[in-house]
């Protein structure tokens, strides 16, 4: 039996650490979200703001970058900067102006991603190289850019979007698949790189009801008739485990927690937010 001293220090420990990690757990982090403009991007400034971080929301158009960090509703710790993810001069010239808005970064959320479902003998190569250049290469420029400004900081980290895609195949998304298994890939060898400097960690995310991409036909449903909701439901209980679709904000959890204090001792991680759709 424990005596009541060792009792009280082990009480006295376990509050401590809560406190530690209740208590704006992102307090001084300084983080770039790219594709901050989508659902997934403004739920994760949105969480990242109410736990105590400065933010810069980073994505390609001017006005809508404008309008998402004026939605934000906290000036002077919330921005928004435009990027080409596929562009190194251009990701290099938002990162350096990221980094003099924030007085520094410690975070790099690599968020945009883009899409386009069709049998492989049947997408353009156009389509292809889009995948490809903004999924993949975006998520390499990004880092590469941002690795100089994270290094001598407290707890930086880097966390990647991935997808379930990433982890079990599905028809008519090869490309995206193959684009989003490769993140995993790169950030795997990129925690072994930058350790134990930098964390290096990606997210799956399962079928988004907000970003349209939660089952074949989305688009046409949503635009034809007031059935999304309920054929979405139907999708989930054939197809997920948890018999539920994923929201933005359910991914934003995943980066305030891969990005915060408690998970300092976690690197190389592929963290699967799908209900079960694909489980390693």
């Amino acid at each position: 039996m424990r005596s009541h001293g060792v009792l009280n220090l082990l009480l006295e420990c376990e509050l401590k650490n809560t406190m530690e990690y209740e208590v704006a757990r992102l307090n001084g982090t300084r983080a770039i979200i790219t594709g901050g403009a989508g659902a997934i991007g403004m739920a994760t400034a949105r969480a990242f703001l109410r736990e105590g971080a400065k933010v810069v929301i980073a994505d390609m158009d001017t006005e809508t970058v404008a309008k998402a960090s004026a939605a934000l509703g906290a000036p002077g710790r919330a921005y928004g900067l435009t990027v080409d993810v596929t562009s190194a001069v251009d990701v290099q010239r938002m990162v350096d102006e990221a980094a003099a808005l924030m007085d520094g970064i410690s975070a790099l959320i690599n968020n945009a991603g883009t899409v386009a479902r069709a049998p492989l003998a049947e997408m353009p190569e156009a389509d292809i190289d889009r995948q490809i250049d903004v999924n993949l290469k975006g998520v390499v420029l990004c880092t590469r850019a941002v690795i100089p400004h994270l290094r001598g900081v407290t707890n930086a980290s880097i966390t990647s979007t991935s997808s379930q895609a990433g982890k079990r195949g599905w028809a008519e998304i090869a490309v995206y698949g193959a684009s989003k298994a490769a993140v995993i890939g790169f950030s795997r060898c990129m925690a072994v790189e930058l350790a134990p400097a930098i964390r290096v960690n990606s997210i799956c995310p399962g079928h988004i009801g907000e970003e349209g991409m939660a089952w074949r036909g989305f688009d046409t449903r949503k635009s034809s008739d007031a059935s999304t909701a309920s054929f979405g439901d139907a999708f989930a209980r054939e197809n997920i485990p948890l018999q539920r679709l994923q929201g933005a904000d359910d991914i934003a959890a995943g980066f305030v927690y891969l990005t915060a204090l408690e998970s300092k001792e976690i690197t190389g991680v592929a963290l699967g937010i799908g209900g079960g759709v694909a489980m390693d």
